[in-house]
């Protein structure tokens, strides 16, 4: 039995009118740190940078359970549904079955239908969630619910590619120096210094946010995952095993700090030294301060310059790149930049940001197998990591 909405039904403008007694259930949520918060809509940025906000922002709310259902408020009007992660920052909504109170009309009535089935991604910052819809048609930004009882969001790790290191204490050494890199396309690399003995171990692997986004897990080469607590945005702890912090009668430290600059960790056996910026496969993973995620059945963007043919070919992700390029010394520049036009079902803008970024680059700069792409002012507009073929 289908229900219609035959009323005013006034709802947060993250909601929808398309309804059904029987909500799909999802597949799991893959990596995701949304499941188990509850948030409030803070305002609604268009394409037109024209911003909406609702009188009470209490009486709009969504809630993200972590078995993929989805519980709503807006206004007068309630309702459950369904939501899906199929990757880092991606997001899609299912169908709802909603109340049929009449609210108050309010401004943002009109956009519901549509937003709902456009919302394609999503982005923590700052301990907000901003909910994106596709081809640029504007942002929801929402808050952690802050009535009592309501989950908060732990703060998410912003500005990737970053470094973290601190020095753990040690039984038979002065002490263990530990760092980490962790890179947007969710992978980590990790370097254990046991202090006076100059004794090295490695880890590297993937990397996920877990525990309603309070626990960082590594999924590394070396036994057992590692888990670390989020204090803030530039503080990481150690836990144990079991995820609970490690105690200590001597109060000892194991947290971990978010270093200044980040800097490309070097891997025994591979990836030694500055990778080449000629020759290499260049895999984007930032693109200005966003990172980059692959759209579901599309391929990593990525290119090569021909060191050669004076040449750069490469994908944006559905479609191929191709063009010209010249060097010198710390100068790149590209021109002519062309490509196929095939009519892809996700990721065009992001394909055409990432167009838009190799024209505007000015200066180019290795940092062992992270490559940074600059404009005539210094801005960074783009950042790739060196991938290699066995």
């Amino acid at each position: 039995m289908k229900i219609v909405c035959v009323s005013l039904c006034v709802l947060v403008p993250f909601l929808v009118f398309f309804v059904t007694a029987h909500p799909q259930t999802p597949p799991a949520n893959a990596g995701t740190d949304l499941g188990g918060a509850s948030w409030q809509r803070v305002n609604f940025r268009g394409g037109d940078d024209a911003t909406l906000s609702p009188d009470d922002k209490t009486r709009y709310t969504i809630a993200f359970a972590s078995d993929g259902g989805v519980s709503v408020r807006g206004d007068c009007n309630r309702g459950r549904g369904t939501w899906k992660s199929a990757g880092p920052s991606q997001l899609q909504f299912g169908p709802l079955v909603l109340t049929r109170a009449m609210c108050p009309p309010v401004p943002l009535n009109d956009r519901i239908p549509e937003d709902w089935q456009n919302i394609r991604s999503y982005m923590l910052k700052e301990g907000h969630l901003f909910l994106s819809l596709m081809a640029d048609g504007g942002t929801y930004e929402l808050e952690p619910v802050g009535q009592k009882g309501a989950v908060a969001k732990a703060p998410a790790i912003l500005g990737l590619p970053a470094k973290f290191a601190g020095t753990w204490p040690c039984a038979d050494c002065s002490g263990i120096l530990y760092e980490l890199n962790l890179l947007p396309d969710h992978t980590f690399a990790s370097r254990m210094t046991y202090q006076e003995r100059s004794t090295r171990s490695y880890d590297h692997g993937s990397w996920e946010l877990v525990n309603n986004g309070k626990t960082l897990v590594l999924h590394g080469q070396r036994g057992a995952p590692q888990k670390f607590a989020l204090h803030d945005a530039d503080a990481l702890r150690k836990l144990d095993v079991n995820g609970h912090e490690i105690q200590s009668r001597l109060n000892l430290n194991y947290d971990l700090k978010r270093a200044s600059k980040f800097v490309s960790m070097e891997l025994p056996g591979q990836e030694i030294g500055n990778a080449s910026l000629e020759n290499t496969h260049w895999k984007l993973i930032q693109l200005g301060d966003k990172p980059v995620t692959v759209a579901s059945k599309q391929r990593e963007p990525y290119f090569v310059l021909n060191a050669e043919t004076k040449r750069v070919t490469g994908l944006r992700g559905c479609n191929r790149l191709m063009g010209s390029y010249k060097l010198n010394g710390g100068q790149l520049s590209f021109s002519h930049l062309a490509g196929t036009m095939m009519a892809c079902i996700e990721g065009i803008d992001a394909e055409r940001e990432f167009l838009k970024s190799l024209i505007e680059v000015a200066n180019w700069k290795i940092t062992g197998q992270h490559l940074e792409l600059s404009d005539a002012n210094g801005k960074v507009v783009a950042q790739f990591v060196a991938r290699y073929t066995k």
